[in-house]
């Protein structure tokens, strides 16, 4: 029978020396002599009851009976970790801080604008934007280093829940060299007798399947990973493109002709946040001006 009780000072130590290999490293890591790990780890051996660790010549390794604890420890130090970050968000808020994670199309297009307006509503709220891919979304909302998250994917599933949904038609975008300006809207057939700019992700293969659908096919001369480097290499005058409207609307104010494509494909964005958060004003705020962006961007468009 345990004599003693476990304390967390215990627990901490186990765990610094498990994860660090050794009783040595594990003082280091927690900045403590390491005559003080080997007292509390003793302590900790004579509270459960058995051998944690054992001497393999001039080192130790841990037991079959410690690498079990290990992961039950592990468990809990997750959940206090999980509380901390939930504490951190909370105080974030508080603080007047909005932080948001949202991938390349949305970032380099209208989020600048977006966010230009939300501090001149919310002089006092620090904004943080970082721009990333989906996963990276993803992960950044998980561990709550974003309190919102902006993608082209759904990503609710478990803790995390859409906040909020935008869609609209994507575009055709080129120059005056490529494209008539003045005209109503670009057919699919057109897109295969000009040079054509290319994606490399999942918005390419819809495209590649509505032109497939109506036999026909694209030949891209370039072919890039982001729709933004698809419109500066088209404002150079390298050919068209297809893309969202929200890259659409600023390919335009760059000086570039946009057009409605005919026929055309949905482009939606998902807000995504964690189940248990809860947004504040600025928040808000943002969905807000992030519809009526999309509202812009199919008025450049000439939606339907």
């Amino acid at each position: 029978m345990p004599a003693e009780v476990v304390t967390h000072r215990m627990i901490e130590a186990f765990r610094a020396a498990i994860l660090h290999g050794g009783i040595s490293a594990g003082a280091d890591a927690l900045g403590i002599p390491q005559p003080s790990m080997s007292r509390v780890i003793a302590e900790l051996q004579k509270a459960v009851g058995f051998a944690l660790f054992l001497k393999h010549g001039r080192t130790i390794k841990p037991t079959a009976e410690a690498l079990a604890l290990m992961a039950k420890v592990q468990q809990s130090f997750m959940g206090l970790e999980e509380i901390s970050r939930f504490s951190e968000q909370l105080r974030k808020q508080r603080m007047g801080r909005l932080s948001i994670c949202t991938i390349p199309s949305v970032g380099h297009s209208v989020m600048p604008e977006i966010i230009e307006q939300l501090r001149a509503e919310y002089p006092d709220v620090m904004v943080s934007m970082r721009i990333a891919s989906y996963m990276e979304v993803w992960r950044n909302v998980r561990n709550r280093q974003a309190d919102i998250g902006i993608t082209a994917d759904i990503l609710s599933a478990g803790e995390l829940e859409t906040v909020a949904e935008f869609s609209g038609e994507c575009v055709c975008i080129g120059t005056s060299r490529w494209l008539d300006a003045g005209a109503s809207h670009v057919e699919l057939e057109e897109l295969a007798t000009r040079p054509f700019i290319g994606l490399t992700d999942t918005f390419q293969r819809q495209m590649d399947g509505l032109m497939s659908a109506h036999g026909l096919q694209l030949d891209p001369v370039v072919e890039v990973s982001a729709s933004h480097s698809a419109s500066e290499l088209v404002l150079r005058g390298m050919g068209i493109s297809v893309v969202d409207p929200l890259t659409g609307r600023r390919h335009r104010e760059l000086g570039g002709v946009t057009l409605p494509l005919r026929p055309s494909f949905r482009y939606s964005v998902y807000a995504t946040a964690m189940a248990d958060t809860r947004l504040g004003e600025p928040a808000r705020a943002l969905l807000g001006q992030l519809t009526k962006a999309i509202g812009k961007a199919r008025t450049h468009a000439g939606g339907e």
